[in-house]
């Protein structure tokens, strides 16, 4: 409750025009005049990567609109008043990455990526799929931190209370500590950022990056009562195990992504169809779908407390956890171990 009050007096404090002004005009003309090309962004791409395709995930952001225009489209495409990254019962900032792996119906044993094997499929949906990047050197001269709150909200006035505080949830995310043993983790702003930490993690430059299909729908697909079953199982990590870095697309006006790596995992392919028992098929549940899911193979330091772990009668450390990627999500994978 503390801290809607705090965004709603900040709401206030903006309207009555209390920024200070040498922040204001340094900030317009971040949100006006800085946002990376889509040339820019395209030419670092092939001069780090050259000949390999860029990810769907990043190729949205690419095409996003900026400056006044996206000002008066964020409310409609980027930012939702049922947000998944904050309710009123999260009265509490919590870290993105715990409030996923919270949620049961998200997470599968690897067993079930087998042909054959039917779920009820839950794919979250993509936050924040079409906000543009920043310039490297604007990204990196804003402290991305809920101390800086004010500051980086007057960025992008005026802000509504649902855009207040997903922008609240998402800091407080980047600054949480460390969920999982041996979890690496880092907020990038800039294209040039995610592959940098995504290559610091991983120990090299050569890499490869993945987005799930676009079969998966922006909104995510919630199947509670329609059953899928598995036709197809391809492993992008052919290895016994290997090394990777997630990105996940964040809820901010820019782009901003929350990357991490809990290794080993095994990264597959699934190809599910849906079973048509029903006459009227459920919402969000298209015929047939192809999506990449990332399975975290050490699950020693995991909470024991998850109710995923009660579900299947065992411990941390005993089975693996997987999980599929949204639109928005960018998985890096050394290129010897794709």
């Amino acid at each position: 409750m503390c801290i809607v009050l705090f965004l709603v007096s900040f709401l206030v404090a903006t309207a009555e025009g209390s920024r200070d002004a040498g922040l204001v005009t340094r900030v317009k003309e971040t949100t006006v005049s800085h946002y990376a090309s889509p040339s820019e962004l395209n030419a670092y791409w092939q001069s780090v990567f050259p000949n390999r395709p860029i990810p769907s995930s990043i190729l949205d952001h690419l095409s996003a609109p900026s400056g006044d225009k996206m000002k008066h489209v964020e409310k409609e495409h980027y930012w939702s008043l049922d947000s998944d990254q904050l309710t009123e019962g999260d009265a509490k900032i919590f870290h993105n990455w715990a409030h996923r792996i919270a949620s049961e119906k998200l997470l599968y044993p690897e067993t079930m990526f087998t042909i054959g094997s039917k779920i009820n499929l839950y794919i979250d949906r993509a936050v924040a799929l079409h906000s543009p990047y920043l310039r490297r050197d604007i990204a990196n001269s804003i402290p991305m931190s809920t101390k800086n709150f004010t500051d980086i909200t007057a960025m992008f006035a005026p802000v509504s209370l649902s855009m207040a505080r997903d922008m609240w949830s998402t800091l407080s995310s980047c600054e949480h500590p460390r969920e999982v043993e041996g979890e690496q983790k880092a907020c990038t702003t800039s294209l040039e950022s995610m592959q940098g930490f995504s290559s610091l993690a991983l120990g090299t430059g050569d890499l490869r990056a993945f987005s799930t299909s676009l079969d998966v729908p922006e909104e995510g697909i919630s199947s509670s009562s329609q059953r899928y079953e598995v036709a197809a199982v391809r492993k992008i990590t052919p290895r016994a195990a290997a090394n990777t870095v997630t990105c996940h697309s964040m809820s901010f006006p820019v782009a901003l992504f929350y990357c991490h790596a809990v290794n080993p995992t095994r990264i597959y392919e699934v190809t599910l169809q849906r079973e048509d028992s029903a006459s009227i098929p459920e919402p969000r549940t298209p015929a047939m779908v192809r999506a990449l899911a990332v399975c975290h193979v050490n699950t020693s330091g995991f909470d024991p407390t998850l109710r995923y772990w009660v579900k299947l009668g065992l411990k941390p450390g005993e089975a693996s956890v997987c999980h599929f990627l949204t639109r928005g999500d960018v998985l890096w994978a050394p290129t010897w171990a794709t």
